[in-house]
């Protein structure tokens, strides 16, 4: 695995924006263009953040790292090429995304968006970077065609952030108990799905395309529905996967709870 910082030591060496704002990570989200001028203030708590990060990332170890691997028998394959780059300048809530450029994956980690709490002894980014990979194997076995409909982005959104979610959400999957919190939870989501795929006003769907994945961590109903069905069905979590994502939304709303 590969660390790229060279952004986020520009900005701590004081260099303007404008010599890395246009580097293609800031084009290469489907939200087009996204950048946003950094805080020089944050620079002496970005810093620790950057040592620490780099630290953790070198030592790095996936969570749930037998159910990772069986699930994905390619992960090594995948973390041997890949680049974390550690960055600066996307606004909020961009903070970890996984990208492919050029035919390579990379995680990128925006450290200001990390927040400063992100240097509390007990964090560690190695359930996030999991994630991120995770969801470069899935674009591996499932690649995202560019012109889906507004039911398939919910489809393909919910199965690769179910995936991503529920692999590394508890610290042991084999000791995990889905329980009436997280049944509670569940539900919750599940509704907020059934309203978007039936939403047909193309300005409201492009609105639930947004939630379903990104705000408040409990509200991203597509992320949470994906993740809550894995979880409660975890015997059949390597048969739901071999299914694909075309139907997957049908069969979380066909699940009892």
């Amino acid at each position: 695995m590969t660390i790229d910082d060279s952004i986020v030591q520009k900005y701590l060496s004081g260099e303007k924006p404008e010599t890395y704002k246009n580097r293609w990570i800031y084009s290469s989200l489907d939200e087009g263009y996204l950048f946003e001028k950094p805080d020089p203030q944050n620079r002496d708590w970005v810093s620790l953040l950057c040592r620490k990060l780099k630290k953790q990332i070198k030592n790095y170890l996936p969570r749930n790292e037998n159910a990772v691997k069986r699930l994905f028998p390619e992960f090594d394959e995948v973390v041997r090429a890949y680049t974390v780059m550690l960055v600066v300048g996307f606004p909020d809530p961009y903070d970890a995304m996984a990208l492919e450029h050029n035919g390579n994956g990379y995680t990128i980690f925006d450290l200001i968006q990390f927040g400063a709490d992100s240097l509390d002894e007990t964090y560690s980014c190695h359930r996030v970077l999991t994630h991120e990979i995770i969801h470069l194997c899935l674009y591996r076995k499932y690649p995202k065609h560019e012109d889906l409909d507004y039911v398939d982005e919910l489809n393909y959104t919910a199965f690769q952030e179910g995936f991503a979610h529920a692999l590394t959400f508890p610290e042991d999957l084999e000791t995990f108990k889905f329980d009436s919190f997280l049944a509670d939870k569940y539900r919750n989501a599940k509704k907020q799905l059934r309203i978007a795929l039936r939403e047909t006003d193309t300005g409201r769907q492009k609105q639930y395309l947004v939630s379903a994945d990104t705000g408040d961590y409990w509200d991203k109903y597509a992320s949470i529905s994906g993740k809550l069905f894995l979880l409660k069905n975890l015997e059949s979590i390597e048969d739901f996967l071999l299914s694909g994502w075309r139907n997957f939304t049908e069969m979380i709303l066909n699940d009892e709870c």
